[in-house]
């Protein structure tokens, strides 16, 4: 099995799975997203739909998640829609999943306000997100301490370089190595080589845990450091921006 993606495939798993939905995007996150995929990875689709205005008016609010997971033409999919109301209400919380699906390097649709929700999520970017980031991290290195595994150990260090290098910068980056990189974590290649080279779910020998998990505290530190010296608000700036767009999209769609 490919460790790249491809994109067209998910598309077509899309189309079938959520057909009638008025779909406004959806990304690749996941271990492609953030360079660590192994043979076996499935493809983590995570987007943004638009539910029916009328789905709004009734007396019971309507289900705003939509999930899908299954094998497609040989590869499993898991997708997930959230209605853009839900979905932007936890942007505006600091969800750090929610930014990455937007801003995914890999997005399956492309329109003109698919873009233009690109760019409000962009401007949006806050001190707000180190909560995602720091509880992420914390739950992966506990996950990590009873599994032992390259994938654990991958994601506790990836959302922490991932959340210095957003608090830092104000820019988005997901892949590990990218990150890793800029702060000379040498062991984060040997950790992706494993990773590739084995089951998705392959333990780590007691050797090759103790030699690569021991930037586990740099890594947060870096976060942390990240944090304290932000230039970023401490919220986002444009929330009446993005309410406007879910205003205007939802009407929009309804005309439509």
């Amino acid at each position: 099995m490919s460790l790249t993606v491809d994109l067209d495939l998910a598309r077509r798993f899309v189309a079938q799975a959520a057909p009638g939905r008025d779909v406004v995007l959806v990304g690749v996150t996941g271990a492609h997203a953030y360079g660590f995929p192994s043979p076996d990875s499935d493809y983590d689709l995570k987007g943004i739909e638009l539910l029916p205005l009328e789905s709004m008016l009734g007396l019971e609010p309507p289900t705003d998640t939509f999930d899908r997971m299954e094998v497609f033409e040989g590869v499993e999919q898991d997708l997930t829609l959230h209605d853009a109301k839900k979905a932007l209400g936890l942007l505006l919380r600091g969800n750090g999943n929610v930014l990455e699906h937007v801003l995914s390097p890999f997005q399956l649709c492309e329109s003109e306000r698919a873009s233009s929700l690109r760019a409000l999520v962009r401007a949006s970017v806050s001190r707000r997100f180190v909560h995602h980031y720091r509880g992420f991290f914390h739950r992966m290195r506990e996950e990590h301490t009873k599994e032992k595994r390259a994938k654990t150990l991958l994601y506790a260090y990836r959302v922490a370089l991932t959340g210095a290098h957003l608090l830092s910068s104000g820019e988005l980056e997901t892949d590990v190595r990218v990150n890793a990189a800029r702060h000379g974590l040498s062991e984060i290649e040997a950790l992706v080589a494993i990773k590739r080279e084995r089951a998705e779910k392959a333990p780590l020998s007691e050797r090759e845990d103790r030699e690569l998990s021991g930037s586990l505290d740099r890594a947060l530190s870096l976060l942390e450091d990240a944090h304290a010296r932000s230039p970023l608000p401490e919220g986002a700036p444009n929330r009446d921006a993005i309410e406007r767009w879910l205003i205007e999209q939802r009407l929009a769609s309804a005309r439509r």
